[in-house]
């Protein structure tokens, strides 16, 4: 099983990106590498929440996503996922339907950060390929 590991000040970037566009949905994308079936995450790029409603919903900017893949693109270093926040809610449930229609890359770590009030919680999950052709959202270990 996969596992990735986030460092305390790869988490508090993520929480301060998060608090800084409360109440919308931030977005943006996990840097590192993958060793002995663990993402290993290095260092954080926030990117630009397009959404049409950015306090329900998140969609990275595409500039954003092709800018990341060229910056990354000859180094040692890539994206090896995205996160994003759900605001005003902590995350003892799978992420939503809407952030499941949204996959665009089965290789993409996916980790959300749910917020409320001062509580903050972090889960982590990987796209799997359903029968339907469609994906689904496995919970994997952050360590």
């Amino acid at each position: 099983m996969v596992s990735i590991k986030l460092s305390n000040l790869i988490k508090n970037n993520i929480h301060r990106h998060a608090l800084k566009k409360y109440p919308e949905e931030c977005c943006g994308f996990l840097i590192g590498y993958a060793k002995d079936n663990i993402l290993i995450c290095e260092d954080i790029k926030t990117a630009n929440n397009i959404a049409k409603n950015p306090q329900k919903f998140f969609e990275i900017d595409p500039y954003d996503i092709i800018n990341i893949q060229k910056e990354y693109r000859n180094t040692k270093l890539l994206v090896i996922g995205h996160y994003h926040s759900h605001p005003n809610n902590l995350l003892n449930s799978k992420p939503s339907k809407k952030d499941i229609d949204s996959i665009y890359d089965s290789n993409l770590c996916w980790v959300i950060v749910g917020i409320n009030n001062n509580d903050i919680e972090y889960s982590a999950y990987m796209p799997k390929l359903t029968k339907e052709n469609t994906y689904d959202l496995n919970k994997i270990n952050i360590i």
